[in-house]
């Protein structure tokens, strides 16, 4: 059968001071009535029954997805004592699929990206799916469409065609980049064969616990060991390594499919401001109490005081119960370093 993991075990520090430790914005209603994390739940729900969704994420939060997706099977919130990075998480909940399903179909999904194509990402997966079935050696990955030299992103390049599926066309994977300077993600662009690295991932459980054996034999053995014998301690033995080093990048046999989907994976402010632009807004974005006079190209939310902004121009407020935050538009990907100053000065209390 088809299976479909949620991985909703991110801190989304960029987004801090919304974004705190205790519900990092994949459970924040950041865009429209539902959070990130029930918005992508009904998204998948088009292309899985519900009874072969999972969601992988910390001990912390395993009552905050129970609350947000009560459907779910409670037995799906997979969790983990520590974060040990994707490769770990992405091997456990495998392993645990497996023991419910041994023939089972995996996708590995974020819980924390904007989709708004709904239909082109339910035939995306579903295609996705069909390709891995039909080969069942393979790593499907999704690639998205890059629409501007983004250095926030990695890069999949691709090049011979392998098949069709129905409109949708197969290629074979090239190579992973990391995230590029702005000379390197121009120059990508401009060759055409370079796509955005959504870090969708579908594969069959069986071979994917051969790829761990093979590739990355001491994660395995110490999540068998875990598995056999759950324990905090055990857990924190295991290397942080990302499954696309971990494991991906490693295989010869991997296939993307490009897509255009309307993606974003909402890491900044500035994302979010162009998201909510995109959905009609004007370029001043405000929630909740704002005033402006003069103000241009600015984000405001906050958290019920009156916010009055004079002749701001591409600037980020946000007001929080306990923080403030001000930051210019093009230095968002910066606030992850307020976070790690805090850390190191131990102002967990803000965190």
């Amino acid at each position: 059968m088809r299976h479909a993991v949620i991985m909703a075990g991110g801190a989304g520090t960029r987004l801090w001071p919304l974004s705190r430790k205790s519900t990092p914005k994949q459970f924040q209603k950041l865009i429209g009535d539902q959070t990130l994390l029930q918005q992508t739940y009904s998204r998948i729900l088009k292309v899985i029954p519900n009874e072969q969704i999972w969601v992988m994420t910390g001990e912390q939060y395993a009552d905050i997805v129970h609350e947000q997706l009560p459907d779910l099977p409670k037995k799906h919130i997979i969790t983990e004592p520590s974060a040990r990075n994707t490769a770990a998480a992405s091997g456990l909940i495998t392993l645990e699929i497996l023991k419910e399903d041994s023939e089972a179909s995996i996708g590995i999904m974020a819980a924390d990206h904007y989709i708004s194509k709904e239909k082109v990402f339910t035939d995306i997966i579903d295609k996705a799916y069909k390709y891995n079935e039909s080969s069942p050696d393979s790593v499907v990955t999704v690639g998205i469409h890059p629409t501007e030299p983004n250095t926030g992103y990695g890069y999949i390049k691709f090049n011979n065609k392998i098949t069709s599926i129905g409109r949708r066309n197969v290629y074979a994977v090239n190579s992973f980049h990391e995230k590029p300077d702005l000379a390197t993600a121009e120059k990508y662009l401009e060759e055409g064969d370079y796509l955005w690295n959504a870090s969708y991932f579908i594969f069959n459980g069986k071979k994917m616990q051969e790829y761990f054996r093979e590739y990355s034999s001491d994660i395995f053995n110490k999540l068998e060991s875990y598995i056999a014998k759950p324990s905090a301690e055990t857990y924190e033995k295991i290397p942080k390594e990302p499954f696309d080093k971990a494991i991906i990048e490693k295989l010869s046999n991997l296939a993307v499919i490009p897509a255009e989907m309307g993606w974003s994976d909402i890491g900044d402010w500035a994302a979010l401001h162009e998201i909510l632009t995109e959905k009609g807004e004007s370029t001043q974005i405000a929630t909740l109490n704002h005033i402006s006079n003069n103000s241009e190209n600015t984000l405001v939310m906050g958290n019920g005081k009156l916010i009055a902004t004079v002749g701001l121009k591409d600037v980020v407020v946000i007001d929080t119960e306990d923080v403030i935050l001000v930051c210019a538009k093009d230095s968002v990907q910066d606030v992850k370093k307020v976070v790690e100053e805090l850390q190191a000065k131990n102002r967990g209390e803000y965190l």
